[in-house]
């Protein structure tokens, strides 16, 4: 009987820890995804009237995925650079071409609404 609860035990004890390595295993992929940031290159095609929403067109050079239409907010922790430099969003014009750097998903809508932009670049040589 003693032998029983001892291996009743044992098997108890390594379902546990089964379970525990899946679980650890599901969150740790899905920090990953979270976390993780996409870019593309696009050209500004419309800034809203108090600068903090864009619509951009995605070029012909980027993903697929990345074509076509995109409309984002511009949020106070979003990141404005120029060659590693910091900007003002008033910086920014239609027809330059960024590099728009987000995180989250993207809404299947036209144009595609991003959820969430952490860096927008400007590439343009000059300005």
């Amino acid at each position: 009987m003693k032998k029983k609860k001892i291996v009743y035990s044992c098997i108890a004890i390594a379902a546990f820890f089964c379970i525990a390595v899946i679980f650890y295993v599901v969150g740790y992929k899905q920090a990953l995804k979270e976390n993780q940031t996409e870019t593309f290159n696009a050209v500004i095609t419309d800034i809203g009237e108090n600068g903090s929403s864009m619509q951009v067109e995605g070029l012909e050079t980027n993903d697929i995925n990345s074509r076509g239409a995109f409309i984002f907010s511009v949020e106070d922790d979003t990141k404005l650079e120029w060659h590693h430099a910091p900007i003002k969003l008033s910086e920014f014009d239609v027809g330059d071409c960024v590099a728009v750097t987000y995180t989250g998903s993207i809404m299947e809508s036209y144009p595609g609404q991003i959820e969430k932009v952490t860096k927008l670049q400007l590439l343009d040589d000059e300005k």
